[in-house]
């Protein structure tokens, strides 16, 4: 009995010898075929780089090449590969990390880049314009709310649609004003040749807020708004924004209101100027109501009667009332008409006027018109302007 247990031992044995024996060819060979370490992507957000084993057991790196230490990661059997994290990894200067493995201890290299600081924008919100600086190795830049954490990718050409959207996106975020931040985006490295790029030093830059749109007026008798040098008005024509000058009159802004140019109802966009500190401002809808034709001038049918007795002007507003009121100004002898310097009077009645010889002497021109009336918002009086001028000349 003791003879056949025996027995089954040593062939116990025998056969495991066997089994170990056939088993170390497999394991020379997988050692066999090991090749040196190498590299695949490299992605900056999120500092990690992948490192193929090739069939090395264990893989180690340094910073130093001399100091190894075994890499930890995240392993994926699939593609037999580490994701080690570089988070580490200075970003101020190249940093250049060497691996080997444990099989084939061919030592390979990889140099980190160092990340563009140098990279700023300058805002120009005069003109609405951005300039990226120190940007000329990549075609886009990425940007995101101060507030938000979303980055969004645009082309830096001005004509792209994605350049276009964003400062449209800008033009939204001068309503209420808002920070914004840019950079250049990462380049994601695919190995040794290519090692790809960081993300950019981000730069912020302060959308400042429209101010509030400027307060115009119409000032019905002189026919002017009391622009200013700072202001600007929108020529549809020429789809542009013109400089104002001070107290300018409708007929440098809106002609096409005034009787003589077709008497057409007109909304004139002004806005304040933008700085070098600010952009313009709220835009103001101003709406400029047709001027209205002259009094007719002769006879008693007529809107103003005129005649000379005994060396007088007898002068009549045959329609005139409080709520229908009329003007006239005289200009002297070789004194053009000159709506600035005019010196209206208003006639609220159809009673006869005598003007002296003194007062409108021999050969003056007497201008007439019905009486304009300015806005006032508070009470709700809308604006009317003075109507166009008729004019005839004193003869004794």
């Amino acid at each position: 009995m003791e003879q056949i247990k025996t027995v089954k031992i040593k062939l116990y044995i025998l056969l495991l010898t066997v089994f170990v024996l056939c088993l170390l060819p497999a394991i020379k060979t997988e050692a066999d075929t090991a090749t040196a370490v190498s590299f695949g992507v490299i992605n900056y957000e999120l500092l990690t780089i992948q490192v193929y084993n090739n069939s090395n057991s264990v893989v180690y790196y340094s910073t130093d090449n001399s100091n190894w230490t075994e890499v930890e990661g995240v392993y994926n059997s699939t593609t037999k590969s580490y994701l080690m994290d570089i988070s580490w990894v200075a970003t101020t200067s190249e940093v250049t990390l060497y691996f080997k493995g444990d099989a084939v201890k061919t030592i390979k290299s990889i140099t980190l880049p160092v990340q563009n600081t140098t990279f700023s924008v300058d805002y120009d919100k005069a003109e609405g314009d951005f300039t990226f600086n120190n940007a000329e190795e990549s075609d886009t830049f990425e940007w995101r709310k101060q507030s938000d954490y979303n980055w969004k990718t645009v082309d830096m050409k001005e004509s792209s649609t994605t350049y276009q959207a964003f400062l449209k996106t800008i033009d939204e975020f001068k309503v209420k004003g808002a920070s914004i931040v840019i950079r250049l985006p990462q380049v994601i490295g695919t190995g040794v040749d290519n090692v790809g790029m960081r993300p950019s030093k981000a730069d912020t830059v302060a959308i400042t807020a429209w101010s509030t749109a400027p307060v115009v007026k119409v000032n019905s008798s002189k026919l002017t708004l009391n622009t200013t040098a700072s202001m600007e008005y929108y020529d549809s024509n020429s789809d542009i924004w013109i400089e104002c000058s001070s107290a300018m009159g409708l007929e440098d802004i809106t002609p096409q209101v005034l009787y003589a140019n077709g008497a057409v109802q007109t909304t004139v966009k002004i806005r304040k100027t933008s700085t070098k500190l600010a952009p313009h401002s709220k835009t103001t809808l101003l709406t400029i109501p047709a001027q209205t034709a002259a009094p007719t001038v002769g006879d008693s049918t007529t809107d103003v009667t005129y005649y000379s007795m005994n060396s007088k002007l007898i002068l009549q507003f045959n329609k005139a009332s409080s709520t229908c009121i009329y003007e006239y100004a005289i200009f002297k002898v070789d004194n053009d008409f000159d709506l600035a310097k005019a010196s209206w009077k208003a006639v609220k009645s159809s009673a006869i006027l005598t003007i002296s010889a003194t007062t409108a002497p021999e050969g003056c021109s007497v201008y007439v018109r019905k009486k304009g009336t300015d806005a006032n918002t508070s009470t709700g009086i809308s604006l009317v302007l003075a109507s166009a001028v008729n004019s005839f000349v004193v003869d004794y």
